[in-house]
């Protein structure tokens, strides 16, 4: 073997992007987030507090990887980062990516199943997020990129606008689109800097050696010195560039589906059935790219033997799996609460007491034994009305 493929001078060890706790760490917590968005499906609706569990999941999980891809950058700038190592910074990027998408999908089931009477109990309650503040021409990019993916309506007695503007001015200020788009923005970037000059990238590497690396790409391996590579690299990563317009593949890729079959419940519910499904295989399909181009990196003993070294960064990455577990938690539990809530109401709506009873010894929320009593109260069941006030229900002031 020549000295140009010598390990050493190749690729020297960094555990703390490439090494199997910080992979392992973000494999998990990319599959895992599929649960929560799965069991907010099971009932074929998302509730607000499941949209906000979601939410808060993916926003975890985007504010974690722009940190990993600021962290590249500020290395690269300083001690210096491999080809190498970048790349398997981007794949592992592309990966927390579909967080974003994921949300997407949800978020946009919900708004196209809301009622007339909820949108517009919505629009009189004000918008959630402060779009009078959005300057006009931003404004107005925005829905460009937002407007395929809602219905297009009427407009409404309260607001005065159009749906798609209604529903624009809305999504403009969610802040996991807002991350998700700007981490897209942030990893292009990255991207473009790198295969802009791979063979000089990051201080590290230089000359021919920077260039027998192999990524693989759909279950093929390509050496970074391909030309090919290279030029698909640029106009890929060129695309993601410019935030918001970012989206627009994605969006309708994964979220014009559901605007298309927006008139038929069980056609929406396929189709974003179908969008999950869509992100696992990319998942998969990341994982197995980046493991392999790791295996092959390895046969062709261009990396350190001091890769697989336990470091701290490893140690923290696992430790971070916590979040997507207390989430995947928090869903389960909130399914059981609904689960038990809607049983409650049912049993109290036709006065089974001994039902009533059974469902009570489970903890049900304060809020789900208040709305049963009132239930129970308006269909005459006395016997649950009183059962229920004994057991702590009230009427709600409002």
């Amino acid at each position: 073997m020549s000295a140009a493929l010598d390990p050493g001078p190749c690729f020297g060890a960094n555990p703390d992007v490439s090494g199997i706790g910080v992979r392992i760490a973000i494999y998990a917590q990319n599959l895992l987030s599929f649960a929560p968005a799965l069991l907010a499906l099971r009932d074929k609706k998302v509730t607000p507090t499941e949209l906000d569990a979601l939410e808060t999941q993916s926003t975890t999980i985007l504010i974690t990887a722009f940190a990993i891809l600021v962290s590249t950058i500020v290395q690269a700038r300083t001690s210096g980062i491999s080809n190498y190592h970048t790349s398997i910074v981007l794949d592992l990027s592309w990966m927390n990516n579909t967080n974003l998408f994921i949300y997407l999908l949800l978020y946009t089931y919900r708004r196209v199943n809301l009622s007339d009477t909820e949108l517009e109990a919505e629009a009189k309650n004000g918008l959630r997020y402060p779009v009078k503040r959005i300057p006009w021409s931003f404004y107005g990019v925005t829905n460009i990129i937002v407007s395929p993916v809602i219905i297009i309506g009427d407009k409404f007695p309260v607001t005065g606008l159009p749906r798609w503007m209604y529903e624009a001015r809305k999504a403009i200020m969610n802040p996991v689109i807002i991350i998700g788009t700007l981490h897209l923005s942030l990893m292009a970037s990255v991207g473009i800097w790198l295969w802009s000059n791979p063979a000089h990238f990051g201080k590290v590497s230089p000359g021919n050696c920077a260039l027998s690396a192999s990524v693989v790409v759909v279950g093929k391996a390509v050496q970074f010195g391909s030309p090919g590579l290279r030029i698909w690299s640029l106009l890929i990563y060129s695309a993601l560039l410019i935030p918001f317009f970012n989206l627009l593949i994605p969006t309708a890729l994964f979220a014009v589906p559901l605007f298309l079959f927006r008139h038929s419940k069980h056609m929406k519910l396929r189709r974003i059935m179908i969008g999950l499904g869509m992100l696992g295989v990319i998942d998969v399909l990341l994982l197995f790219n980046t493991e392999w181009g790791i295996r092959q990196n390895i046969n062709q003993k261009l990396l350190s033997h001091d890769e697989g070294e336990w470091t701290f960064g490893q140690t923290l990455s696992l430790l971070l799996l916590l979040v997507p577990l207390r989430d995947l938690g928090e869903a389960l539990w909130e399914r059981r609460a609904k689960a038990l809530g809607d049983r409650l109401l049912d049993a109290s709506l036709k006065g089974e007491l001994q039902v009533v009873k059974h469902v009570l010894g489970f903890g049900p929320k304060k809020d789900a034994i208040d709305s049963s009593m009132v239930v129970a109260m308006e269909n005459n069941q006395l016997d649950v009305v009183k059962y229920l006030f004994d057991h702590g229900a009230k009427i709600s002031d409002k």
